[in-house]
């Protein structure tokens, strides 16, 4: 029987990142105020475009680094590494994302494929209750379509299915996997609207993760027939 192996993004896929980083900005708005806030998220973007991922772990470290503690003392510090050290992330999960996780396991092997720092990220697909709902099968990297080679050594299939949010993303895989890919574009977070970067068009678009649990084996196999 053909296998299938479904590699899932994180971050505006399964969970709302972009609604934590507005909750988590209001939060440090009422312990730091505006300024400071607005320095915090400065050395997070700088971080960001130094490593080409976010560090949330090295942007507090220079936050902390470069304020004086006659602007944050310690235990100022200490109260909004708490903020991002206990996230409620189970309370982002877009709807249906658990379930969604637990039907696809029914079709074919999931596994969580993500971006980001081996500290923070871990600790956010953990407490949010994903690594549990993939059986422990987690994956981090600063640019996943870079190690697809070993990602499928890892976890060989007839057809592989990366559903992400980003469609550079998608479009980068499926240019290496080639037809072994079948690409969904799920229309959440920031890049819901973006356009597929040279006439690329994924295989199947969903407004919602919740939508995959409509989608069969067959749709996967063939998208086609998922149109």
């Amino acid at each position: 029987m053909p296998t299938l192996v479904f590699f899932l993004d994180v971050d505006n896929t399964l969970l709302a990142n972009d609604d934590v980083k507005t909750d988590l900005d209001q939060h440090l708005k009422a312990v730091l105020g505006p300024e400071l806030t607005a320095r915090y998220w400065d050395f997070y973007e700088q971080v960001r475009h130094e490593k080409e991922v976010i560090d949330i772990p090295l942007a507090l470290k220079r936050f902390r680094e470069e304020t004086p503690l006659s602007q944050m003392d310690e235990h100022t510090y200490q109260q909004i590494h708490s903020l991002f050290d206990n996230y409620p992330f189970y309370k982002a999960l877009y709807p249906f994302a658990l379930e969604t996780l637990r039907y696809l396991r029914t079709l074919g092997l999931t596994v969580i494929v993500s971006d980001g720092d081996l500290c923070y990220q871990a600790e956010k697909i953990v407490n949010s209750n994903l690594a549990d709902a993939v059986e422990g099968r987690v994956l981090l990297y600063v640019h996943k379509q870079d190690h697809l080679a070993e990602i499928t050594r890892l976890y060989p299939a007839d057809r592989y299915v990366l559903i992400d949010d980003k469609p550079q993303i998608l479009a980068d895989a499926k240019k290496i996997l080639g037809e072994e890919l079948t690409t969904v574009f799920v229309q959440q977070g920031k890049y819901a609207a973006a356009q597929s970067p040279d006439g690329f068009q994924p295989d199947i678009t969903v407004p919602a993760i919740g939508d995959l649990r409509n989608y069969t084996a067959g749709n996967f196999f063939n998208p086609k027939t998922a149109r």
